[in-house]
């Protein structure tokens, strides 16, 4: 385990930037509430899903499906070494919808096995 400690001008950043981190007070307890319960690697898949249904639905004007993120994310990722697997992408799709961290229309053939929606 490590500990982060601030340096020397934290209290004059924070008091130059005291009205902005007020407005974004529960954003930012909100996202940092979600990914402080998950690794490097789940993180990285988190913000690369919201990123990419963020992306469509600006690009479409409209929510995209689960499938169609799943798509855009697969195809940003493409040269990541190791490859995602599509299934855990798929997987974090749905969570983060049941979770409302994503607008996006269900897809009945999203590649997630029924027993993993049960025991999740």
């Amino acid at each position: 385990m490590f500990a982060v400690i601030v340096g020397p001008t934290f209290a004059d950043a924070r008091k130059a930037y005291i009205n902005e981190l007020v407005q974004w007070e529960s954003i930012i307890e909100k996202t940092t509430d979600l990914f402080m319960r998950m690794q490097t690697k789940q993180s990285e898949v988190v913000a690369t899903v919201i990123f990419a249904a963020n992306i469509l639905a600006n690009r479409k004007k409209e929510q995209p499906s689960e499938t169609e993120v799943l798509s855009e994310v697969m195809q940003w990722k493409q040269r990541r070494r190791p490859k995602l697997d599509d299934k855990e992408v798929a997987h974090t799709i749905r969570n983060l919808a049941a979770l409302r961290w994503l607008k996006v229309k269900p897809s009945p053939d999203l590649p997630i096995e029924d027993e993993s929606l049960a025991y999740s």
